[in-house]
């Protein structure tokens, strides 16, 4: 199935202590999702960031959603799901911080072409930690377990608002090291535990 069904991108923001420590921001009470246009799903070899841009990595699991429907509670959530895998959220984070200074919606920060980075390596089960590597060294390192909303909790809050569709993709937040992606770096991600990790160039 990854991607050819895939109608629709959620993400969540702020979702662990550590990145709204570094992000200076407050933590929610509820899930605080953003939408993300098909056309900045990357699921290619290589990592593309515009050239006039300055970006930031986001390392964060993802969830494919197996089938069309609503979530009522967190039993049926795992239902819905139909595997994790990885990804990378390319942010502007000056474009962003401009648009938060004048309280106006950050999507286009987010939003442009390449901007959600995919690892085709779905898995029927969610490994704990996950990590970044950039040219070798870890960036940042993940637990899932350390997310403020769990990711059956997350399913059942959209649901709440939204129809789930077969292929939908959650992207469930990213943990501290958030840091600057440039040209020509070599890019790890993976689970601590599988040895099926991936490196990517960024072009």
């Amino acid at each position: 199935m990854p991607f050819s069904q895939t109608s629709n991108i959620y993400c969540v923001g702020r979702n662990y202590s550590g990145h709204i420590k570094e992000l200076k921001s407050k933590t929610p009470e509820n899930p605080i999702f953003f939408h993300k246009p098909l056309f900045s799903l990357n699921a290619s070899d290589e990592i593309i960031i515009p050239n006039d841009r300055e970006v930031e990595h986001e390392v964060e699991v993802v969830v494919l959603i197996k089938k069309d429907g609503l979530a009522k509670n967190e039993n049926e959530a795992k239902d819905f799901i139909c595997g994790y895998t990885l990804r990378i959220d390319i942010t502007d984070r000056k474009l962003q911080k401009n648009f938060k200074e004048k309280s106006t919606p950050w999507f286009l920060s987010k939003s442009f072409k390449g901007s959600a980075f995919v690892s085709k390596n779905i898995m029927d089960n969610l490994e704990e930690e996950f990590y970044l590597k950039i040219n070798g060294e870890i960036k940042q390192l993940g637990k899932s377990s350390e997310m403020i909303f769990s990711i059956e909790r997350l399913i059942v809050y959209l649901s709440k608002f939204v129809a789930l569709k077969r292929g939908d993709l959650i992207f469930t937040g990213t943990p501290s090291g958030v840091g600057k992606l440039s040209k020509k770096n070599i890019v790890e991600i993976g689970f601590s535990k599988n040895k099926n990790a991936e490196k990517y160039l960024v072009v």
